[in-house]
């Protein structure tokens, strides 16, 4: 499991450099932080961050319509499995980047790290480490903790 801390911008600027070189910062707040030494760094979108709520664009995570051969279908459509269905339900953007962040890395499409630093309001820390780590999408892939 990648180790996925949730910290302040001000915890975050107190990382080591040591911890910075193999670590993803991933922004959420908007505030100018300290970009010294971060294998990599993404800003995403500031206001409330995005745990939960509305549903996402799909993703090479959803499934492709299969015809009964089993080979996709020539349009390359996604088909709905069910209102319910966890595979098809609309994923938060911070969920849905998480995931694709996995992907990513995985591919070599970006820096390979090995622990992310999500960075959000100090008000906010508790609340999505509890929704992370409540996430079916990311329990096996991230251990979410926040920084205290």
């Amino acid at each position: 499991m990648i180790p996925l801390t949730i910290t302040s911008p001000a915890e975050s600027a107190l990382w080591t450099a040591e911890r910075r070189r193999t670590a993803f910062l991933l922004d959420t707040t908007g505030e100018k932080l300290s970009e010294d030494g971060w294998a990599q760094i993404e800003r995403l979108a500031s206001g409330p961050l995005p745990v939960f709520g509305a549903p996402v664009k799909k993703t090479a995570f959803s499934p492709v319509m299969a015809d009964v051969a089993g080979r996709g279908t020539a349009s390359g459509e996604t088909q709905r499995h069910d209102s319910s269905c966890v595979c098809c339900v609309g994923r938060p953007v911070l969920v849905d980047r998480l995931l694709s962040l996995i992907q990513e890395r995985a591919r070599g499409h970006c820096t390979f790290f090995r622990h992310i630093a999500l960075v959000v309001s100090p008000d906010q820390r508790q609340a999505v480490a509890e929704e992370l780590k409540a996430s079916p999408f990311l329990a096996n892939m991230f251990s979410p903790e926040a920084e205290r």
